[in-house]
């Protein structure tokens, strides 16, 4: 397990993790994963993860997921109409 970083006056570390979203990549008919952040889920197309991930298996859906500790998440559009997010943890 990763050990959660030492915050700093400036840079609270907090828990992310994403996954794939399989029903909603179907209703949008492109991938779609699913980034939760400080209790909020965001539907991302795309995901630039600037931090330390692990895989966690869980016993319910969704089975696998990718987490690590950031402070601070960004989320933007691109030029394509698509949703882009950005995880800084470094």
């Amino acid at each position: 397990m990763i050990p959660k970083p030492k915050s700093t006056h400036d840079r609270k570390f907090k828990r992310f993790f994403y996954h794939y979203n399989k029903p909603e990549s179907v209703r949008q008919d492109c991938n779609v994963l699913t980034l939760h952040w400080e209790d909020t889920c965001h539907l991302v197309n795309d995901i630039e993860v600037q931090a330390h991930t692990e895989t966690h298996s869980q016993t319910h859906q969704p089975r696998c997921i990718m987490r690590g500790w950031a402070w601070g998440v960004l989320i933007s559009k691109t030029d394509k109409g698509l949703t882009k997010a950005v995880v800084y943890g470094k």
